[in-house]
């Protein structure tokens, strides 16, 4: 996985081999987003996104490429999902901010994830993938609900 760092400094040294210069790079902690999305009745409906926070691992020296692995996931909802049925089940939630739920493993994330419903649209199945794939399946819906004009 590779994620980009921000130069914070540049400095002019000499070494024994000549001339050279340290580069200083800063890396934030990178996160990840997944589309969340609802798919009945002739509609997709974006009800939020899966967030997965990373860290870098352990290095035996600065030169060694940095290797990310998941540190925690988060699951943010919008206003059209509901997760007032799952949250009940979810006692060990914390909730970071309104609707945005914290999970140490995927597992859970995504059970969680099984478990919202949304507001607007009583039957479907709930999706998660790209932003890509969720804008493909809202094109399919409009192209459907078109030819049954």
């Amino acid at each position: 996985m590779s994620f980009r760092g921000k130069v914070v400094r540049r400095e002019k040294i000499d070494t024994p081999l000549g001339p050279g210069e340290l580069v200083t790079t800063e890396y934030p902690n990178p996160k990840r987003k997944k589309t969340i999305w609802w798919l009945g009745g002739l509609q997709a409906i974006h009800l939020g996104e899966l967030i997965t926070h990373y860290i870098a691992e352990r290095r035996e020296s600065d030169f060694e490429e940095i290797k990310w692995k998941p540190l925690f996931y988060s699951v943010k909802l919008n206003e059209d999902a509901d997760a007032s049925e799952i949250v009940d089940v979810f006692v060990k939630v914390e909730i970071e901010e309104d609707n945005t739920y914290s999970f140490d493993e995927l597992e859970d994330a995504e059970e969680f994830i099984e478990g919202v419903k949304c507001k607007t649209v009583e039957y479907g199945t709930i999706c998660v993938g790209s932003r890509a794939e969720f804008e493909r399946w809202v094109k399919v819906m409009e192209k459907v609900k078109e030819e049954e004009k």
